[in-house]
């Protein structure tokens, strides 16, 4: 019904609104912090310390289980019906999903940096601090808690541990300016401020399931039959597609780093977070888009959703036409602000990585869309073909026009995956809510087939 999915688009939008707070305030520190470290550091060894922190983002990001999609996926109903004990094994396997991926993802780091440290970009002196550094990943994931949020519609919960992580990098950061602190201490200082997130997060997790009565936090608890039918399966994929978009978004700064050194790193990895910085808001439509995609899914409103998702679009397609003026008249100016030098051909930089962000705010519906409707398949086939296809071209145009060459490639990746992930849902969409909604009736029966909601 209009009214169900009414109530959904404001819950979207004001769930959202907790997360934009958030991020909000950790990008505005994030100008002074990049900025003193910047002055602290010089700009070939804050290149340094971007490689660094951006490998170990890259490694946590490729061997981290999404484990809070399985359990908004397979604890939503249990959780609202209040099936507490099956809900609680649910969780607990999320749980040791993030506790063996984070050690899986420290063992891997420690490797990579023992094999490839240099090959990265940074000089075989900083090796030792990268290894130290790599221990960081142990404590990086912590999605079961952002599940529980998302399950006790507790958003704001999110804001509180990005903003526990943001006074400890802000604060650090200028200790270290006003001190002239070395990359050690940097690196230390980005590290805590994981740290200090995955203890909130933790700990406001807990309480939340204290609050809601009846759930037992047993990380060992095992599954029972018949509790998440394909869990592994379902996670795996769901996992896999973040692990191809974290090479999307972490390997090029590491290509352009290993290509042309410390300082491009350095300005291509400030220009990417200038231009995602600007467009986050949106992006953060994601979170709060699962929860509502499965409500209206489990009373079978197909057209409920699809009145959702194309009001998104015309709410993203108007954010973005601002995006680009905002781009336009900021952009560079931020740059130099921030890496304290005048890069020429800032604003083309800046325009073009913003332009591979717009593009990615058009994923924003339809990726958990498909998720939601048992097509995450298509989301995971479609980025191996964006990932298969934006490694060579980015090691390409960035050898035959550098910088501006690695943002066009994000841009033209951006495009296939749109493309891509734009077919199914139309299709889909054809099949399950043809034309307008009926005035007689809020649902239609499902058919069978694979445009079902199939797990």
């Amino acid at each position: 019904m209009a009214t169900e999915s009414g109530d959904a688009l404001r819950r979207i939008f004001g769930n959202t609104g907790f997360l934009i707070a958030g991020r909000a305030t950790n990008a505005i520190c994030s100008f002074l912090y990049i900025a003193w470290a910047v002055r602290a550091l010089g700009l070939s060894r804050f290149g340094v310390l971007m490689l660094v922190t951006t490998f170990g983002t890259a490694i946590s990001t490729a061997t981290h289980l999404q484990s809070w999609q399985p359990l908004l996926h397979y604890g939503t109903d249990p959780f609202t019906n209040g099936r507490r004990a099956q809900f609680s094994r649910v969780l607990a396997f999320c749980v040791r999903a993030d506790y063996l991926s984070g050690g899986v993802g420290w063992l891997v780091g420690t490797l990579g940096v023992a094999l490839f440290g240099t090959a990265m970009g940074w000089p075989p002196a900083d090796q030792g601090a990268a290894m130290v550094y790599m221990t960081t990943i142990a404590f990086m994931n912590f999605s079961w808690s952002a599940g529980v949020f998302r399950l006790c519609n507790t958003f704001w919960l999110n804001m509180l541990v990005d903003l526990s992580g943001t006074l400890v990098r802000t604060v650090g950061s200028g200790l270290g300016f006003m001190y002239h602190m070395g990359l050690d201490y940097y690196l230390l200082v980005w590290s805590m401020t994981q740290l200090v997130m995955f203890t909130t997060s933790t700990v406001l997790g807990l309480l939340q399931l204290r609050q809601a009565g009846g759930i037992r936090f047993n990380p060992f608890a095992r599954l029972a039959e018949g509790d998440a039918p394909g869990i592994w399966r379902f996670t795996l994929s769901t996992s896999g597609n973040h692990v191809l978009s974290s090479v999307f978004n972490q390997f090029g700064t590491l290509l352009v780093g290993g290509l042309l050194g410390p300082a491009d790193a350095a300005v291509y990895r400030v220009s990417r977070q200038i231009g995602e910085g600007i467009a986050k808001p949106a992006q953060l439509m994601v979170p709060a888009l699962y929860p509502e995609f499965i409500r209206l899914r489990d009373k079978q409103d197909w057209y409920g959703i699809k009145r959702v998702t194309v009001q998104l679009f015309l709410t993203i397609g108007g954010f973005s036409i601002a995006l680009m003026g905002v781009a336009m008249l900021m952009g560079n100016i931020l740059l130099t602000w921030m890496l304290h030098v005048h890069w020429h051909g800032g604003r083309h930089l800046i325009m073009l990585m913003l332009g591979s962000a717009v593009l990615g705010l058009g994923i924003v519906p339809l990726e958990p869309l498909l998720t939601v409707i048992g097509q995450v398949s298509r989301v995971l086939r479609a980025r191996i073909i964006v990932t298969v296809t934006y490694l060579p071209l980015v090691y390409g145009m960035t050898r035959l026009w550098r910088l501006e060459g690695a943002a066009a490639a994000g841009v033209v990746a951006g495009l296939i995956m749109f493309g891509i992930c734009l077919r199914p849902v139309l299709a889909w969409f054809g099949q399950m809510a043809p034309g307008r909604a009926p005035l007689s009736s809020a649902t239609v029966e499902t058919p069978g087939g694979e445009g079902g909601t199939g797990t």
